[in-house]
């Protein structure tokens, strides 16, 4: 024991009550979600976009938010295809056959395919899953937290001070619309419980909840964020570790602290060993993917840094501290429009728990672990400020400068601030419980008092910031959505949209959002995605003869130019005529199949079948000289095709090329090759054949072995801990 730490507490009826009302007040938040027709999502947005608003487009009840339209753009079109592959096939949606000509979905991290939580997909519907994650996520935010509070030798009503403060405080709430952040900054709280209990004689327990933190952080898929779970853990633990070294050299002969010692030195290490395991099922894709992408492959550099530090918190922005609306706010329609996004620079606390911050500071400096919160916090806070920290961590830490912004360590200051913030108010507590008699009275109302004002300035706020939008406006059916999926079958669709209109400032101009493919079903040239490969890249800037990505956003793939037939584009639709009546009338390669209000659609009639053949000696013929092959795609990672050539012949998609594809070819095994810019070929014997092929990659197979043999390490644990106890009793 050492003046660091004390005893871990026992959980107390109070406490059960208070997270029994925490649930309660979480589930009413998100009530309208879990229980009606409303989605997490700032569906009003969406209503602006083309085939959309072809009869007239509400006006925007909320400032345009380039981030939190990304709830709508991104995150609902890749929880709706999980959805989708869970309850149609009953299996992972590895790969997205609806982006990009096709990528791989599992290496989108933030697809987060194998994070427990999201198995709720494979039951309801998406919208209400997704509700019931947030909600899910914002009670083991005030768990975790109240529980480290609680840890930390601060009672009942000093927990939920800080429980409140950060499951409804600027990051939970604001980031929201981007469930993967949040999903992944709730293990934040329980990486330091997991390292607190290690150094309170809890070593197993506090082994076993550091390493699920650190491995759901892994799961959950937002890996700027996991790498602040694993820094803030790791940091915490080297100054336990230290501290715990020198007190026990100064109080015990070297023979009893090596024994000693040895309980939270091997609980550490296995923590982090065990994390590692756990979260590789989601790492070693994500990882294959980022060093094949544009972005995976860049390094840091003083352009970057400077790029980063423009985005930074300003100093009027720390006034968001204690009032989350003082500059402005989109659901006002008064934030500054040339910050950006509001989600990056909010680092809301509350006063209530402001207050609790100065305390623990004045009143509790005698803590070390008041010093130890203060120093994460403050450093969190300057470098999402731009401070010299930020230098550190751009150019220090390898890939996570390059991840993301500098204010996203607000996550780390926010449960900085409420642990200190509980921590101080039960300072005062103390104070007030010894000062007269009567005095425990006195001290539990005061605390919950401050508790409720946390509420009453929390909750409003947050319920108004967050969007929910009617189910039936999400991503609705059109006369002009509907004929894309009638005529399209397997032919790749091309939303024409101009790059250079696509702006963060407002509104972008656009023929449907570039995920659109995802939800409805049909396939498209265009994507939306934090990593794709550059080989896509290259081949998407060649189809639009110029940079295919939005200069705001190279995250993007938009095309706005008719491309040639060698890209098997098999329709084009667009908001405005893409020919004339005349050259409609004298073209040999175009039809009109819709026309309307909504925009046009038009046919190919050159364009290439997404899959054909040619034979060996036709190697270098003309693309019309290609044989059609049938083909059909039963689940996301499945395509079969049947061809009867004579001889031995070479089998062509317009399929993005990836690692990890399998072909079956008359019973024997091959890897497809690369063909052209960025589709794959596959060898095919003459005859009638039946080619299946199967995305199934080895960075899979590998890590989800690691995360098996993780997750039986870690019930191994648990079993010995529970047969230790039951021995004791």
């Amino acid at each position: 024991m050492t003046a660091m730490t004390t005893p871990a507490c026992r959980i107390t009826r109070a406490d059960i009550l208070c997270l029994v009302g925490m649930g309660v007040l979480v589930v009413a938040f998100w009530g309208s979600c879990i229980f009606g027709d409303r989605v997490p999502a700032a569906g009003v947005y969406q209503q602006h976009f083309a085939p959309y608003n072809a009869h007239g487009a509400p006006g925007l009840s909320r400032q345009w938010d380039s981030l939190l339209w990304d709830g709508v753009a991104q995150f609902y079109p890749w929880r709706e295809l999980t959805h989708r592959s869970f309850s149609e096939h009953g299996e992972f949606p590895l790969w997205n056959p609806h982006q990009f000509c096709g990528t791989p979905f599992v290496g989108n991290g933030q697809s987060a395919l194998f994070y427990p939580p999201h198995w709720l997909l494979a039951w309801l519907d998406t919208g209400r899953a997704m509700s019931l994650l947030n909600a899910l996520h914002y009670f083991l935010a005030a768990l975790f937290t109240f529980l480290l509070i609680r840890v930390l030798g601060a009672g009942t009503a000093s927990a939920a001070l800080g429980a409140v403060t950060y499951a409804f405080g600027g990051f939970m709430v604001t980031w929201t619309e981007l469930p993967s952040l949040i999903e992944t900054a709730i293990w934040l709280p329980a990486g330091l419980l997991g390292v607190e209990l290690i150094f309170r004689r809890r070593p197993l327990v506090g082994g076993l909840v550091l390493a699920m933190a650190l491995g759901f952080s892994l799961l959950a898929g937002h890996f700027q964020i996991a790498a602040y779970v694993w820094m803030a853990a790791l940091g915490s633990g080297m100054v336990h570790l230290i501290y715990w070294l020198v007190a026990q050299r100064r109080n015990v002969r070297e023979r009893e602290f090596a024994r000693q010692e040895a309980g939270p030195v091997v609980a550490l290490l296995v923590a982090f060993v065990l994390g590692l395991g756990l979260g590789a099922v989601q790492l070693l894709p994500t990882l294959e993917l980022g060093g094949m992408s544009p972005r995976g492959s860049g390094t840091v550099s003083a352009n970057g840094f400077q790029f980063h530090l423009a985005r930074a918190m300003l100093p009027v922005e720390l006034l968001t501290i204690f009032d989350p609306d003082i500059i402005g706010s989109p659901a006002t329609m008064d934030y500054p429009a040339h910050r950006i996004s509001y989600s990056e620079h909010c680092a809301y606390i509350g006063i209530a728990a402001a207050i609790g911050v100065l305390l623990a500071l004045i009143v509790g400096y005698r803590r070390k672990i008041v010093w130890l919160f203060a120093a994460m916090g403050g450093l969190a806070l300057w470098a999402a400020a731009g401070g010299w920290p930020a230098y550190i961590y751009y150019f220090c830490i390898p890939k996570v400068g390059l991840a993301g912004g500098f204010s996203r360590l607000l996550s780390v200051f926010t449960l900085c601030a409420a642990v200190l913030g509980g921590l101080g108010c039960q300072e005062i507590y103390k104070r007030i419980e010894r000062s007269t008699s009567g005095g425990a009275l006195r001290a539990e109302l005061w605390a919950w008092a401050i508790v409720g004002l946390a509420l009453l300035q929390a909750v409003p706020w947050a319920y108004r910031f967050n969007p929910r939008t009617p189910a039936a406006e999400l991503y609705p059916r059109t006369e002009l959505i509907d004929k894309i999926i009638e005529v399209a079958g397997e032919s790749r669709v091309l939303a024409i949209t101009d790059p250079h209109k696509w702006t963060l400032y407002d509104l972008p101009q656009a023929m449907l959002p570039p995920n659109s493919a995802t939800v409805y079903g049909y396939y498209s040239i265009n994507g939306y995605d934090s990593l794709f490969t550059k080989t896509y890249r290259e081949f998407a800037n060649e189809v639009q003869q110029g940079i295919a990505s939005p200069a705001a956003n190279g995250n993007m793939v938009l095309v706005s130019q008719l491309s040639g037939n060698a890209v098997g584009c098999g329709y084009y639709v667009s908001a405005e005529p893409l020919l004339s009546d005349e050259e409609l009338t004298r073209s040999k390669r175009f039809d009109l199949v819709e026309s309307g209000p909504e925009g046009y659609v038009y046919r190919d009639a050159m364009a290439l079948p997404y899959a054909r053949w040619r034979t060996a000696k036709d190697a270098h013929s003309q693309a019309l000289d290609l044989e059609a092959a049938d083909a059909r795609r039963s689940t996301a990672n499945r395509i079969y095709v049947l061809l009867c050539p004579e001889e031995a012949s070479t089998l062509e998609l317009a399929e993005g090329y990836y690692p990890g594809w399998i072909a079956c070819v008359t019973g024997g095994l091959q890897r497809p090759r690369l063909s052209g810019a960025s589709f794959m070929s596959v060898d095919v014997p003459g005859a009638c054949q039946s080619v299946e092929l199967i995305y199934y990659p080895a960075s899979v197979v590998v890590g989800g072995f690691f995360t098996l043999l993780a997750l039986m390490m870690i019930v191994m644990v648990w079993a010995a801990v529970k047969i230790k106890r039951q021995r004791h009793e």
